[in-house]
């Protein structure tokens, strides 16, 4: 336990939580039935630089005080996606080569099952829309973003995370 939660670490990673709630809660933009946003990043690269534990509760966190903060009802079915990001992203991409196979990968997986599928499940059960309906939105935006996110992830991690993670070790 203690590799995982060093003050560095919870410093860090509470930097990559408060930057996930300002970009995902005030600077998302939605245009139809897509959100488009990158509040997925800092998560991302929480995941990369500390492991999926890690990930996974700064997600979680994430999530909950971002819900807090905007003064929305909290809904446990969107925290337990939002873990599984955390999750995915560790999984995939800590301590392992941070390619465009990885990262493609984790971002296709994460589309299918917690974007469209999970999504949308969460989306019928609280709004009681029809489910087609909402899987054909969260689809279309899971597809929308697949590219959005590979691409961002890999230049970003090339340009900054690389840097970072030598700094730490």
């Amino acid at each position: 336990m203690k590799k995982h939660f060093t003050v560095s670490t919870l410093a860090g990673a509470a930097a990559l939580v408060a930057l996930n709630i300002v970009i995902t809660r005030f600077l998302s933009v939605t245009v139809g039935p897509v959100r488009i946003g990158f509040g997925f990043l800092p998560i991302a690269f929480g995941s990369m630089l500390y492991g999926p534990v890690v990930g996974t509760i700064s997600a979680l966190v994430a999530d909950v005080l971002g819900a807090v903060i905007q003064g929305a009802g909290y809904w446990p079915g969107f925290g337990l996606s939002a873990a599984l990001y955390g999750v995915t992203y560790g999984l995939f991409l800590y301590g392992r080569e941070k390619s465009c196979k990885n990262i493609a990968a984790c971002v296709i997986l994460q589309a299918i099952v917690i974007d469209a599928f999970l999504g949308a499940l969460w989306y019928y059960i609280y709004t009681s829309m029809t489910f087609p309906v909402v899987l054909t939105g969260r689809s279309i935006n899971a597809l929308v973003m697949i590219p959005v996110k590979i691409v961002m992830i890999q230049y970003l991690w090339k340009y900054v995370g690389a840097r970072v993670e030598k700094i730490r070790n």
